[in-house]
């Protein structure tokens, strides 16, 4: 008798005891969600394209081998170079994105934003930065304005076809999509002054053009970090309703403050994203965050291997199977980088989370035009090559009018299929341009000897027809 209430302590701290999970067993709970993430992950797909990338190693040592070195000397045709790299590169970006994605869950909104920033066009970076090291500066701009490009029109024009089909009509943040065109339009703005300066300053030199981009490069950057922190900042509520905004402290509050927390269809665009975040919490198994930097780290040093071949047989396809550089550089390289973009917004947009998958279309260009192309510029200019913001009048263009589309799309702040066949019309008819471009606005901007080949012969065309009209 006097031992079962000691008994019962005993069972009672027990239980105590066994509600918290000991050190060992959070280690198994851990792994177990790791491989169920991992198991998740690998099983779309989009996961069966990885198998690209061990045949564009082995076709590279066999080129390599057979070449000298010379990857596009070897017995391996340039085709299958580019193709297997091609392919290659986009699983990987995909394997980033979802490796950035479970970051930012472990490390915050902040940091999340500056990781994101990093890795989420790491992809366009590295075949930058591999072309800039060959030399091939209309190489990354007409990649990176084709990439805002896509971005704007391919996959926002996607993202309201979907979402018009599957739901009819569908409101989105009115906000977000006004500030992202904003910032394109001072990337747009920033890129017309050094062309104009080439176009129509028949005196400038391109040491003062190079000036020119490098300080508005750094304006950019700055316009991107200010944008960083009023999104995450001073004014997160117009992005997020759940989120708090931290005003400055010399800021008045007052009935103009709280004029957005009046506003009938910004509660309802908040409502739907508060839903949409609340479905999206806790959808996937967490994958442990080391295993996601290793697989991050090796990602990365894959797609700097496939973008190196990639580039290099740019050339070689271009001039045996005569496919125009400008394509190849404005449609085909952005979706290497963009696929993966492609694949989460359309899905987001399927689900009705249409801000999201907005943020994703829009806010990628967003990021190349503030950030990347800057980056790229300075990157330049430490490997001593001219990447000026010099870009064609045509590619300028055709920036300017696709924003100007896209701020009247998004004009009414809702969605439906109309829309996004008339975004997807617009890019079709981009990319339909540049297979139609002679490779003059590619020869005049980028490559010198070329260049001078083709001013030869012009001189030699128009002393030909003086002559002919003297006889």
């Amino acid at each position: 008798m006097m031992g079962a209430p000691d008994e019962e302590e005993d069972e009672d701290g027990d239980e105590e005891l066994s509600s918290e999970p000991t050190e060992p067993e959070a280690r198994e709970n851990k792994g177990q969600g790791t491989c169920a993430g991992l198991r998740i992950m690998f099983c779309r797909s989009i996961a069966c394209l990885l198998i690209f990338s061990p045949i564009a190693f082995v076709l590279a040592y066999v080129g390599m081998s057979t070449g000298g070195g010379d990857i596009n000397e070897g017995s391996i045709s340039p085709m299958f170079t580019f193709v297997f790299n091609f392919f290659a590169v986009i699983p990987l970006a995909w394997v980033i994105s979802e490796c950035t994605e479970h970051l930012e869950k472990k490390v915050g909104p902040m940091l999340g934003t500056l990781l994101n920033a990093t890795f989420g066009n790491v992809v366009e970076l590295i075949l930058s930065i591999t072309a800039i090291s060959q030399g091939k500066v209309k190489l990354v701009q007409s990649a990176l304005l084709g990439a805002m490009l896509m971005n704007v029109s391919g996959v926002l024009g996607l993202c309201f076809l979907v979402a018009g089909i599957n739901f009819h009509r569908k409101k989105f943040n009115q906000f977000q999509a006004t500030y992202n065109l904003s910032m394109l339009a001072v990337a747009a703005l920033a890129m017309s002054a050094p062309t104009g300066l080439a176009v129509f300053d028949d005196f400038s030199s391109v040491e003062e053009r190079l000036t020119l981009s490098r300080w508005v490069a750094f304006c950019l950057l700055a316009m991107y970090v200010q944008w960083v922190a009023f999104n995450l900042c001073t004014h997160a509520t117009l992005f997020d309703k759940k989120a708090k905004d931290n005003r400055w402290f010399w800021a008045k509050t007052g009935p103009q403050g709280d004029q957005i927390s009046t506003d009938k269809s910004y509660k309802e665009v908040g409502s739907e994203s508060e839903k949409d975040g609340d479905d999206d919490e806790d959808d996937e198994p967490e994958i442990f965050w080391g295993v996601c930097v290793f697989m991050l780290f090796v990602s990365t040093v894959l797609v700097s291997f496939h973008c190196d071949w990639l580039v290099e047989s740019i050339d070689p396809v271009c001039d045996r199977f005569g496919v125009k550089k400008a394509f190849v550089a404005t449609v085909l390289l952005p979706m290497v980088g963009n696929f993966s973009e492609v694949i989460a917004a359309v899905s987001i947009a399927c689900k009705g989370k249409l801000d999201l998958a907005m943020g994703v279309a829009i806010g990628s260009a967003t990021q190349i035009a503030l950030c990347v192309i800057p980056v790229a510029v300075f990157i330049a200019w430490g490997y001593g090559v001219p990447l000026d913001l010099d870009f064609e009048v045509f590619q300028v263009k055709l920036l300017v009018v696709m924003i100007l589309v896209a701020t009247l799309v998004v004009l009414d702040g809702e969605a439906n299929w109309l829309k996004g066949s008339l975004m997807l019309t617009a890019y079709c008819i981009i990319a339909s341009s540049f297979w139609f471009i002679h490779d003059r606005e590619y020869l005049l901007a980028g490559e010198e000897p070329a260049a001078e080949i083709f001013l030869n012969n012009r001189d030699n065309l128009s002393w030909n027809m003086s002559r002919d009209a003297e006889m």
